[in-house]
């Protein structure tokens, strides 16, 4: 087994926990926004792409360090496209349903008595 590519690949599952874990208990908008299950269900793939990494890592003996990282950060970078895209994406919904909203809403009873009719 190559020592340094099970080191390198529990390393990035460690980053993946620690994600996880601030998820839960941070205090941004992924945090505590109204999308954090989505959030936290993607970290939770992350976390489970970098765990068959570390078990690819230690059942194949000759695998080299070069394939862990790459693996690695490729997930990483899919895990922080998807949580990007979810935060940009509701948040561009969120502001379009508003614009609607206010659209629709009915006549203010000071626009009622400004034009003269009773």
């Amino acid at each position: 087994m190559n020592i340094s590519a099970v080191i390198t690949a529990s390393v990035f599952l460690l980053i993946s926990v620690a994600a996880l874990v601030f998820l839960f208990v941070g205090n941004t908008p992924f945090a505590r926004g109204t999308y954090r299950k989505f959030y936290r269900a993607s970290c939770g793939v992350y976390i489970s792409g970098a765990l068959l990494v570390l078990i690819l890592t230690i059942v194949m003996k000759g695998l080299p360090v070069i394939f862990v990282v790459i693996s690695d950060v490729t997930i990483m970078f899919v895990f922080a496209f998807t949580v990007g895209l979810i935060y940009f994406m509701t948040r561009s919904i969120v502001e379009a349903a508003d614009k609607a909203g206010k659209k629709n809403e009915p006549e203010s009873e000071e626009s009622k008595d400004s034009s003269g009719t009773e």
